[in-house]
């Protein structure tokens, strides 16, 4: 009765466990070369270049340039493949978009209780930009509470 249950389960665990045969890819130099295009141009080389240019713009900027992501791949796939949305699809954008204009207004309104400086003298020479430390003493729109 046991040896039966076991030789029940061992199709199943192989299935798990079992490891693709890459062969036929590793032999083929054409699709060896699309996966190594894949791989090293569309993958690696995009997000060193992403890094490269999120690394000259403030925080802020790049995730919320970051966060319209999925909108820009959704709109190219609606133009390039015919995708099709729903509703659920039109609700996220929104609240992507007007999360982003949340953010950008609030960004550029002084914090609550506080004046707005003109005079640039007394700045202290902070570049939000360059200096990591002058990002984190930078209070955040939302009442300087967040």
């Amino acid at each position: 009765s046991s040896s039966s249950s076991s030789s029940s389960t061992e199709p199943l665990l192989l299935l798990l466990l079992r490891i693709p045969d890459f062969t036929p890819i590793l032999q083929s130099p054409l699709a060896l070369g699309g996966v190594l295009y894949t791989g090293l141009i569309t993958t690696a080389l995009a997000l060193w270049v992403e890094g490269q240019a999120f690394s000259k713009v403030p925080a802020t900027d790049a995730s919320l340039i970051l966060t319209t992501e999925p909108l820009v791949a959704a709109g190219i796939g609606a133009v390039t493949l015919g995708e099709t949305f729903g509703v659920s699809d039109y609700i996220g954008a929104t609240m992507i978009v007007g999360a982003c204009i949340l953010a950008t207004l609030l960004n550029d309104t002084p914090n609550a209780g506080e004046e707005e400086d003109d005079n640039d003298d007394d700045d202290d020479d902070c570049d939000p930009n360059v200096d990591t430390d002058c990002q984190l003493e930078r209070k955040t729109p939302l009442f300087g509470v967040f």
